[in-house]
């Protein structure tokens, strides 16, 4: 899930979007864990992972 590792998500999507990128973003998620688990929580929580790595609001 964003943020659970040390890859600063937002530095490189300001570098990409200043490279003149405006196009979309999608997350994946490749962990068995998390696609295990309701999705209602997952969506919530990666929302909020989202706001926070990409977008760099507050969670």
């Amino acid at each position: 899930m964003m943020g659970d590792g040390c890859i600063d998500i937002h530095r490189i999507r300001t570098l990409v979007e200043d490279a003149g990128y405006a196009g979309f973003i999608e997350v994946e998620i490749l962990n068995q864990a998390i696609w295990d688990q309701p999705g209602d929580e997952v969506l919530q929580r990666m929302k909020e992972r989202y706001l926070a790595c990409v977008l760099n609001q507050p969670r």
